[in-house]
This record gives structure tokens, sequence and C-alpha cells, in this order.
């Protein structure tokens, strides 16, 4: 169904990746664990959680400085990038979260542009894009290497808009990190946080709406959101 692009508010939708699209977040976070296990300490639940949305890079540049790691950031990086994206392409119960394809389809059907903006690497991203067949749906995918500064700062989504040529201020991000959501608000952009996962404990109170399931959300609702005066 086409709409015209100057009778529609809303631009664009830019999607976060894990925990929006997919939840990769508790075999992440087992992962992880294994890791820093190997390497002699316990990685606690509140540092997994202080760097929820942020790249791999900030994450290991952290615990090589709080933990004294013997090498070069880039080498837990490169290890995690890879070994953790094979784990995603061979793991057979790695799904889609329910409600956020039929949700793609109908923003496709109003030919409302979409991207990727996830602090992931970009061969964990392009694993997940080819895995689900998502790369006639997603225009741009952006990955956390693409910028210099990560979320909460706003370059990702900023950087999503331009190789979209759209006006940020005109744009929706679907996010479920705190993090995430800053980064969004600080780049001018409507915010709608998806919490519809058990494991997550984000505050998400500056989202300018919270959803609990993708059933819940629409092509109207989002449209909405250039509407509002004030949060639902």
């Amino acid at each position: 169904m086409k709409i015209c692009r100057y009778l529609r508010s809303m631009d664009a939708v830019i999607f976060d990746m894990d925990g929006t699209l997919l939840d990769t977040e508790p075999l992440m976070d087992v992962f992880l664990i294994k890791s820093c296990r190997s390497l002699g300490f316990e990685l606690t639940e509140s540092i997994l959680e202080q760097f929820r949305g942020c790249t791999s890079h900030a994450f290991w540049a952290y615990l090589v400085r709080e933990f004294n790691l013997t090498q070069p950031v880039e080498e837990y990086v490169f290890k995690e990038k890879y070994a953790f994206s094979d784990e995603l392409k061979n793991n057979p119960t790695l799904a889609l979260i329910e409600g956020v394809e039929a949700l793609i389809e109908e923003l496709l059907k109003f030919e409302v542009p979409l991207a990727i903006a996830s602090s992931a690497s970009r061969v964990r991203i392009n694993t997940i894009v080819e895995r689900f067949s998502m790369e006639t749906k997603f225009r741009v995918t952006i990955s956390g290497e693409d910028v210099e500064r990560d979320k909460p700062e706003p370059d990702i989504f900023l950087l999503a808009a331009e190789k979209l040529n759209v006006n940020p201020n005109r744009c929706v991000v679907i996010e479920d990190s705190e993090n995430g959501v800053k980064a969004a608000k600080k780049a001018g952009m409507k915010c709608v946080a998806f919490s519809g996962l058990e494991h997550n404990k984000q505050n998400l109170s500056n989202a300018d709406l919270i959803v609990t399931a993708y059933s819940n959300l629409n092509f109207q609702l989002l449209q909405s959101l250039f509407e509002m005066k004030g949060k639902y």
C-alpha cells in the first residue's frame, strides 16, 4: 500500500537487533560468562546489564582495565566476534521474536524504509540477516564498528538516517536497552522500547512508548507518535 512520503510524519523505522529482532542475549550472556571464566574471573550480572546495547570493544576495554587482562582489547573482540557468530549460525533454537516479522511486513507494505542499527559486529549482523533472509527488507544495516562513539551517543542512529537519506526527526527507533533509548532520543528520534522479554531488566522509561508485545504495535501507532504531545 503506497502512501506518499510527504503525507507521512514517519520517514523510516530503525531497529536494534539483539533483544529487539531476536532474543540472542541469553545466549550471549552464557557465551561471555564462559569466556570470562576461562580467563580466571566471574562475570557479574551488573556488568552484563551495564553494557547492554554497547559494542564488544567497549565491553572488553572495561574488562581488560578492571581485571588486568594481558591481551590487547582487539584480541578479545576478534575472538568473540567470530566464535559467537558461528554459534548463532548453527543454533537450531534461534528465532525472530514473535510478531516482529509481521510488523516488518506491514511497514514494508506502507513502503516505510527500514534499517538495522546495532552495536553488534558487522559479522554478527550479516550472520543474522542472512540466516533469516532479511537482505531485501532492510535498506541499510549499521554496525557499532561503523561509528566512533557507542550508544548511548546518537552516532549509530544518525548514520542510519544519513544512509537512508531521511530526516532524523522523522525516524522511529525500536530498542530494548537503556543505552539504546538514550541514543535514539539524543538523535532527536522517536523511540519505542520493546520490553517483552522476561530477562530484560533495563530502565526504558525515557522511551516515547513501551510495548510488551509486537502485536501491540503497527504502522498507525508508530505514525501517531509524531502527533503525541506527551508519552503513552
